[in-house]
């Protein structure tokens, strides 16, 4: 590579380009600006970039390239300015500059010009510069700055009508039939020229222009349907809307505008429209390309592509269901249903399974994404595949395992779509391919159920792993629905098996036991069903009827209503009468025991009586965690009615409950925080030192950092309840918790610096001078701890101290603000993380907000 400085081009020295520039000023002044000096001197300029270009091109061949120097370039950037200022610009019709115009400013010509004179300077300017960005460092400068300039001289040249002869206008210009021919066949090619810019180079920057030009609200007529038409072409040729798309996301990037709200509909609508027009052109040219987009594994832009992919076809969904079905799901059903192995069988399985994928799962959560019922057709060979490569090292196994857990969340609700879909009537047998990672599959008749066993621990291992207590509940409620078909032939023996396994394993949750708390009724009707069938056919099953005892154990153990249970106790007895087995009797009569005590204890209790303190504090060590729960509530209630006994016994009462607190179980503690809350709001001079001492000095308790973020959360609540007292405790509550920054565990860090920041919005005015030491203690979590949930915190903490300040903000923070307005601007522009920024930003716009209020308050 060299570098150009002062070489021969034809006979003149490079260095004569800037000279010749520099002459403007005495062969172009002022008293000399008429067109023939003008076009003269335009003329130069472009002889002297042609002589360049010329030199460039003769010069450089595939192993060297020859760069202009950084002084060279800024004089030749001058020279091209130069001619487009005035060779360019007073040529262009005013009405179609404006839809280019972007802001830049050139000097305006005032000279008068003929129309046939203004055509022939722009004819010549254009065939120049396209001339002259045929070389790679010339196009460069001329395009940086002026493809606006080029676009729009080269579109008033192909876009604009052409007067017929005959008409006025054409008397006017002196256009006869033959001038006409000349004219359309030289707008012809001017019209090519521009067509194989977008259309076959597909130059980045002239469909950047195009973008913007169509998206002017002032764009002129026949410029905007000109370029919309070639825009058409465009996307109807190959990959030419992963070409457009690729620009429109550099320029959102650009200006970091959010992609889901800056051109993702409009976009999608832009694209979806050719099925309006032609269903045809729809078909043959843009669905091949939307399944490109959501193939694309493009390294910039994968997302943006694959959701206007998913945003497309959700589009068609809702203009036509047919042929949404047969352009985007049947192809893939039919791929995924392949009865013989051929060689790409398995690039095939796996495309199909990404597709899926990105449709149904990538996008879950948006409003537009796909209805995952749709995957009614497929869900069996999805659930037999994973089942089939849950053991293996399928590279694809994550991704299946995401469409499972999808079907399981939208068909668990129908007994007969799971049964259909994890007792399908067929095996998949897999075969691996070692060479490409791939998996071939084959669809065999079931010789046998025993790998339902293993398919069991599958799903029961996915529903523990993704933790969605909504899908527990409705598979436990449908596998109890598929329960009472049990007495019928309709399931096998494995596949009870499957039923009363995944029951066993359900039943146990707490998500579960805590929903049929709540909503017992439609697990009782299940119950009542199976009960009757058993009592009536006089055969017991002992799978079945263990079963049935276990779940209406727990719902005994989780209810505190009384229901219908008077048919439920005469299945019982009839069937005490004909089972033998002496523990399934004591079973039997245990059921029964809990039976009458509820009933008794809900109906029979005298009004007048009730339970007295003793008793509740007994019932919150019972070893049945609905009872010790049900127990605190009704603790809590003591507290708040100013039971007398309460202040007695209040130091039993803390330590009952500080017990509960410990125990991992949500329903448990969450009461215990309550009652605790409630403990210390109404007793806050004897409860609150206890627990700020326990906050803080974590050694002498041997607290575990879960048991410390609950206190702190039982402190924050009694923070809330104290309302206006709450000065009262500022000391011990700020230091309790200041302390806690200091601690070892990074939640707790986090925890503490949320709950100042809770107390420093509440007090206000109230915080006094320990302020500052709060505001240099955020900024120290800020600098230098290594987790992300203190500094998060530490930002809301700053935040909140402005927010809680508002009008008195100068008094309270005096000297801090400016150290305040520093650390979150540097947080705003610096950190990575989008929440320490939202949170940063909040903060400066609302400090901004305050800052304005009060000065011109002061000024009014």
């Amino acid at each position: 590579m060299s570098t150009i400085t002062s070489k021969n081009c034809s006979g003149e020295t490079f260095d004569n380009l800037k000279r010749d520039w520099d002459l403007k000023t005495s062969e172009y002044s002022n008293e000399y600006k008429n067109q023939s000096l003008r076009f003269l001197y335009v003329k130069k300029l472009i002889g002297l970039l042609s002589c360049l270009k010329e030199y460039m091109v003769k010069h450089s061949d595939d192993t060297t390239d020859i760069i202009l120097s950084a002084i060279h370039c800024a004089t030749v950037s001058k020279c091209i300015h130069s001619v487009v200022t005035y060779g360019f610009i007073p040529c262009l019709i005013p009405s179609i500059w404006r839809s280019f115009e972007n802001n830049q400013k050139y000097e305006q010509i005032t000279e008068k010009v003929s129309p046939d004179t203004t055509y022939e300077e722009l004819k010549y300017n254009v065939n120049s510069f396209f001339d002259l960005i045929k070389e790679p460092t010339l196009k460069r400068l001329i395009l940086v700055k002026h493809t606006n300039v080029l676009l729009a001289g080269i579109c008033q040249l192909c876009l604009l009508p052409i007067a017929k002869p005959g008409s006025e206008i054409a008397t006017e210009s002196a256009i006869d039939q033959l001038k006409y021919e000349q004219l359309i066949n030289e707008q012809k090619t001017f019209k090519n020229s521009l067509k194989n810019l977008i259309l076959i180079n597909r130059d980045p920057l002239f469909i950047r222009e195009i973008i913007f030009v169509l998206g002017h609200k002032n764009c002129q007529k026949h410029i905007k349907l000109g370029l919309g038409e070639l825009f058409s072409d465009l996307l109807l040729q190959s990959n030419g809307i992963q070409t457009f798309l690729r620009v429109a996301c550099d320029l959102i990037s650009e200006t970091s505008q959010n992609f889901n709200q800056h051109g993702l509909q409009e976009w999608s609508n832009l694209i979806h429209n050719y099925y309006i027009k032609s269903k045809t052109k729809y078909t043959d040219y843009i669905v091949p390309q939307i399944w490109e987009l959501l193939r694309s594994n493009s390294n910039f832009h994968q997302l943006q592509f694959r959701s206007i992919a998913v945003f497309c076809i959700h589009l068609m969904s809702i203009e036509n269901y047919n042929d949404f079905l047969a352009l985007y799901i049947r192809p893939i059903e039919q791929s995924m249903k392949i009865s013989k192995i051929q060689n790409d069988d398995s690039i095939v399985l796996s495309r199909c399974i990404e597709d899926l994928h990105s449709l149904f799962y990538l996008f879950r959560n948006e409003i537009w994404s796909l209805n995952p019922k749709l995957l009614i057709h497929v869900a069996a060979t999805i659930y037999n595949v994973y089942t089939a490569v849950a053991n293996g090292v399928y590279y694809l196994k994550s991704k299946l395992e995401d469409l499972v857990f999808l079907i399981l969340i939208y068909f668990s609700d129908c007994k007969d779509h799971l049964k259909l879909i994890i007792f399908s009537q067929y095996q998949i047998s897999v075969t691996y391919d070692d060479d490409t990672g791939n998996i071939q599959i084959k669809y065999i008749e079931k010789e046998h159920q025993l790998n339902i066993e293993n398919q069991v621990d599958l799903i029961l291992n996915l529903m523990d792993n993704r933790a969605d207590s909504k899908l527990m509940k409705t598979m436990f409620v449908t596998l109890l629905d598929m329960y009472t078909d049990v007495s019928s032939n309709d399931y096998s023996i494995m596949e009870k098996l499957f039923i009363v396994k995944a029951i066993h394993h359900l039943i146990e949750k707490d998500d579960v036991q805590k929903s049929i708390s709540i909503d017992p009724e439609i697990v009782l009707n299940f119950i009542k069903s199976i009960l009757k069938v058993i009592s009536e056919n006089n055969v017991i099953d002992v799978e079945v009827l263990s079963i049935v005892l276990m779940v209406l154990g727990c719902v005994l153990e989780n209810t505190n209503k009384i229901y219908q249970f008077d048919c439920i106790m005469d299945y019982l007895t009839k069937i005490s009468q004909i089972e033998k087995d002496g523990m399934f009797s004591d079973l039997i009569l245990q059921t029964q025991e809990k039976i009458r005590r509820i009933h008794n204890t809900s109906s029979k209790q005298p009004v007048g009586i009730q339970r007295t303190i003793d008793d509740v504090l007994f019932d919150t060590r019972d070893p049945l965690l609905p009872c010790r729960s049900h127990a605190l509530i009704e603790l809590k209630k003591l507290i708040e009615s100013g039971d007398k006994m309460v202040l007695v016994k209040k130091t039993e009462i803390l330590i009952v409950i500080q017990e509960n607190l410990k125990n991992t179980d949500s329903y448990l503690y969450l009461s215990a925080i309550f009652t605790l809350s409630s403990l210390c709001s109404y007793y806050p001079n004897d409860i609150l030192p206890i627990l700020c001492e326990e906050y803080s000095m974590s050694i002498n308790y041997n607290h575990s950092p879960e048991t410390r973020l609950k206190i702190g959360e039982v402190l924050m609540k009694t923070v809330k309840s104290l309302n206006e007292t709450i000065p009262l405790y500022k000391n011990r509550l700020l230091n309790t918790f200041m302390a806690g920054v200091r601690d070892n565990d990074h939640l707790v860090r986090a925890s503490s610096l949320s709950n100042l920041a809770d107390i420093c919005r509440l007090l206000r005015y109230n915080l006094g001078s320990i302020v500052a030491e709060i505001v240099n203690c955020a900024d120290y979590v800020l600098r230098f701890d290594p987790a992300i949930e203190p500094r998060r915190a530490a930002v809301l903490l700053l935040q909140m101290i402005i927010q809680g300040g508002d009008s008195e903000l100068l008094e309270i923070l005096t000297d801090s603000i400016k150290d305040i307005y520093h650390m979150l601007k540097f947080q705003y522009q610096c950190d990575k993380d989008e929440t320490i920024k939202l949170h940063a930003q909040v903060a400066i716009e609302r400090l901004n907000d305050t800052m304005k209020s009060l000065f011109l308050n002061q000024n009014k």
